[in-house]
Formats: C-alpha cells, sequence, structure tokens
C-alpha cells in the first residue's frame, strides 16, 4: 500500500515540476528522497515519512520561493489526505516541509526525519548535480555567471537570499554549508561534494582567466 501512494505521489510531482527549469524540478525531489530513504536507513528513521517529504518538499517551488516551504506544506497536505494518508503521518510530512529550508542557519528542536531531509536538500547542492542547478537557476533568474569584478558577499546573500553571481554562490552560500548538516552520513557525503566543488571553482577562474 504504501508503495502505491509513493508512486501517486511520484506521479503527481513529476507532472507537477517536470518541466521547472531553476533546479528545483522532479528532478530534484527524486534525488532528495532517494538521499534521504538512505540516510534514514542508517539513522533508523521513518522511511515513509522521508520518501513522501522528499518527493513534496517543493511541491510549490514554482510559485513564490519566499515562502514555497509553507504553501509547500499546505499542497503537500492536501495531496495527501486525498490519497487517504494518516493525520500523524501527514502532520510529520508537513513538519519537514516547513523546515527543509536552511538559508537563516541550522535549525534546532528537529526530529530525526526533519533533519534527514534537511541534509538530503543541502547535499543536492553540492557536487556535479548542484553545480548544474546553480547555473540553472541563475540562467532562470537572470543572475550573471560570473564578474571578477563583483565580489562574493556572504553577509548579503544571508539577508535578501540573492547572490551576486552564479559563481560567487559557492563563497556565498555553498562552502558555508559544512556546519549545518546534522547526520554523520550526509557529512561525509558533504565533504568529497564540496571537494569536487572546490576543483571546479578553481578551474572556472583559471579558465576565465584564459590560463587553463
Amino acid at each position: 500500500m504504501k508503495r502505491i501512494i509513493i508512486n501517486k505521489i511520484k506521479a503527481i510531482v513529476k507532472k507537477k515540476l517536470y518541466a521547472e527549469s531553476s533546479g528545483h524540478d522532479y528532478g530534484h525531489c527524486y534525488r532528495v528522497a532517494q538521499m534521504a530513504v538512505k540516510i534514514g536507513k542508517v539513522e533508523k528513521a521513518d522511511i515513509f515519512v522521508l520518501e513522501l517529504a522528499g518527493y513534496l518538499h517543493d511541491i510549490t517551488s514554482t510559485n513564490k520561493r519566499s515562502d514555497h516551504n509553507i504553501t509547500g506544506a499546505e499542497q503537500a497536505a492536501k495531496i495527501m489526505v486525498e490519497l487517504g494518508i494518516n493525520k500523524e503521518i501527514i502532520e510529520k510530512v508537513k513538519k519537514c516541509i516547513i523546515n527543509h529550508r536552511y538559508t537563516k542557519g541550522k535549525k534546532t528542536n528537529l526530529s530525526l526525519e526533519e533533519k534527514i531531509i534537511q541534509d538530503s536538500d543541502k547535499l543536492d547542492v553540492l557536487g556535479a548535480i548542484g553545480i548544474a542547478r546553480i547555473f540553472s537557476f541563475a540562467g532562470k533568474y537572470n543572475i550573471l555567471m560570473h564578474d571578477p569584478q563583483v565580489k562574493p558577499n556572504p553577509a548579503n546573500y544571508l539577508l535578501t537570499g540573492k547572490s551576486t553571481s552564479a559563481l560567487n554562490l559557492f563563497q556565498e552560500k555553498i562552502f558555508l554549508l559544512a556546519d549545518l548538516f546534522h547526520t554523520k552520513s550526509a557529512k561525509k557525503i558533504a565533504q568529497e561534494r564540496e571537494k569536487y566543488m572546490r576543483g571546479f571553482e578553481k578551474r572556472f577562474n583559471n579558465e576565465w582567466l584564459g590560463l587553463e
């Protein structure tokens, strides 16, 4: 029964987000769900809650992004009610979605499932996929790819949630994530992915200057 529900959820999310080009598409939700399950098995978490939250956490990402965690939780609840999911499960999933964002820093007093969803979402902005998502997001919202005269401004990003350029986001956000992970599993994966991104950043800057 749970697998039938998950498959229905996947179909709903895919229909809604398949063509989303900001990096918050069905593929992102799929990866977050898969990573959450992987971490959840190690951490002994509720896998059903994690899969539901993973697939549904960005269901309203095509709308106003500043509050998509709130609107997403509301929309997700409606979908789950229609599918006859237990009220207790719905509430747990809603909390995961509401608390999946991390722009303002590391949150405390989270359930294990909330921590895992937040970790899984953060991991998807790291590594090769993370790089692709950053530039995809920049393209959609007309954010500068790079300008060596425009320096990274982490304080401004924390305040506004807006980056000065796609490449600057590495310094403004991505390389500041290390202390925000909750689980040991996520921290280990994050270290390798960050290492890859630092190599990319170095090569990008060298190619920009015509050095490689």
